[in-house]
């Protein structure tokens, strides 16, 4: 019990209940929480099931790393030399990780990255130090699940907090803006060009899929799913059960359809992945936003009423390939532009600059 605690607080972007400091009990389910992730990583190792598509993401990513796929830089040269990131050496609780990890590796891909004994005091968020032209700004990455949760006192000492699960309303004269979103792995890079010749050349195997953990949002995705399972319109691939992270990769490039549903917030890690293969989208409507918002219609497509409506929008689009094809492209399109690791950390390095009055 006291793991599965400390699982469902972390997934939620949650701290101690402490306020920003852990106490030793706090301490203790932690080292709870990671001998578990360790145990789990080991069995799935140890699953022979596992093995043929370890076999095939072995080869994957070699290959995608050798030819990835990278967009041009839109970043000025002279911000290399202008800008020093700090980033801290450990997070205010362990699933920031997930996140934390990419944002740090991003960055270092353009500028110079130190690690740091920054402290982190605030609940859901990662707070960093940009050192522009000399001068040290404070900068949070708000990564908790919940569009409510914003520390006041955290965003009053910095200069600009990038906030990923963004209220589409705004939160007023904050210095709070979009932060976009990430995969759930850098893996996504490796394979990204395999997966988009994949969709591009292959035939689909799938009418719609999605594969969803009943862990997050069990009554939103449990309904959706049972509607789909029992659907006879079309073929649904997918369901409650989870796969290696690159064999669900493969299924979303042999799928006409992707089904994007809530997790623990509006955005999940699955939106982007399907962005990025250039996948046809159904979502629930998000109500949060990223820095630029996606367009009902042409980058997906949301439905309104529940599963029916869901149903409904993936028969339409399945009769009609033209559509599916051009909302494919304008996903693809969208993620190059706004959602590639390197486009992101231009977009963070140049609003950093202006919010410090560096630019």
């Amino acid at each position: 019990m006291r793991v599965r605690a400390a699982r469902r607080r972390a997934s939620r972007g949650g701290a101690p209940e402490s306020g920003g400091r852990r106490t030793s009990a706090d301490s203790g389910l932690v080292d709870d929480l990671l001998r578990w992730q360790r145990l789990v990583n080991l069995t799935r190792l140890l699953d022979v099931r596992t093995w043929p598509d370890l076999a095939t993401e072995a080869v994957l990513r070699v290959g995608g790393r050798l030819h990835g796929l990278e967009p041009p830089s839109d970043l000025p040269a002279e911000v290399r030399q202008r800008v020093t990131v700090r980033w801290p050496r450990a997070y205010h609780w362990p699933s920031y990780a997930k996140g934390g990890d990419q944002l740090r590796e991003l960055l270092r891909r353009r500028v110079r990255l130190v690690s740091a004994q920054l402290p982190q005091p605030y609940r859901g968020t990662i707070l960093t130090e940009f050192e522009v032209d000399g001068r040290v700004h404070k900068v949070a990455f708000n990564v908790a699940d919940y569009p409510e949760q914003l520390d006041a006192e955290c965003t009053r000492e910095s200069v600009v907090t990038f906030k990923f699960q963004y209220r589409r309303e705004g939160y007023g004269q904050l210095p709070v803006v979009p932060a976009g979103y990430l995969p759930a792995s850098p893996m996504l890079y490796d394979l990204l060009g395999y997966l988009r010749r994949a969709k591009d050349r292959r035939p689909s195997l799938f009418d719609v899929y999605g594969r969803f953990s009943l862990e997050f949002s069990p009554g939103v995705r449990g309904d959706a799913l049972r509607h789909l399972g029992r659907t006879a319109l079309f073929r649904f691939h997918g369901g409650d059960r989870m796969v290696r992270y690159s064999r669900y990769l493969r299924e979303i490039a042999r799928s006409k359809i992707c089904i994007d549903l809530p997790g623990q917030g509006p955005f999940c890690f699955r939106l982007v992945e399907y962005l990025a293969v250039g996948s046809c989208v159904v979502a629930m409507p998000h109500g949060t936003s990223l820095q630029t918002p996606l367009v009902d219609g042409v980058h997906l497509a949301y439905c309104q009423d529940g599963p029916p409506d869901l149903i409904r929008r993936c028969r339409v689009l399945l009769e009609d390939p033209s559509r599916r094809r051009a909302m494919e492209v304008a996903a693809r399109e969208f993620f190059d532009r706004y959602l590639h690791r390197d486009r992101l950390s231009a977009y963070y390095l140049t609003t950093v600059l202006a919010a410090a009055g560096e630019a």
